[in-house]
């Protein structure tokens, strides 16, 4: 698989588009709950393709991830053909940036105590978009990330250049 199977509650979530889906593949209600009776493996391999098609699309339009750690933090916007991570590194042991309340010093860098680094580097994908977007959630512990934490990092990577 490109991906993954969706989890049944993710495919409970789609419960109408996975109907639709099945509508455009000329297999109606009847046919589902016999083949589901009958036939696992055409069952597994419609909602193999189902999955790849929702999360083709999923992947292909997740703008911004995050990963964290005690001392650094990178946001990763995924645009059209590149990816451009920003990233802050501090070393003020008070502060744990995998701890959602010191993420406050994002707007208030002179808080930090230490040394603080922020970097910028731009990336061409090296697989489809939303190949690699789903590789650095899957393989890299990436999570979705809002577009003001990336905005925030980006200005202060401004200042500090």
């Amino acid at each position: 698989m490109r991906f993954r199977r969706l989890t049944e509650e993710e495919l409970t979530a789609l419960k109408e588009d996975f109907i639709q889906f099945l509508a455009s593949n000329q297999i109606t209600a009847n046919e589902w709950l016999d083949m589901k009776a009958e036939n696992a493996d055409k069952v597994h391999d419609l909602i193999d393709m189902f999955s790849e098609i929702v999360l083709e699309k999923v992947f292909g339009n997740l703008e911004y991830l995050q990963h964290r750690t005690k001392d650094t933090i990178r946001v990763f916007y995924c645009q059209k053909d590149k990816i451009t991570m920003t990233g802050l590194q501090i070393t003020d042991p008070s502060r744990d940036l995998t701890n959602p309340k010191d993420l406050e010093i994002l707007s208030n860098p002179d808080a930090i105590q230490g040394k603080v680094k922020v970097f910028q580097m731009d990336k061409k994908y090296s697989q489809k978009r939303p190949d690699e977007v789903y590789s650095m959630m899957s393989n890299n512990g990436c999570q979705p990330a809002p577009k003001g934490m990336f905005d925030l990092l980006v200005k202060m990577y401004s200042r500090s250049t």
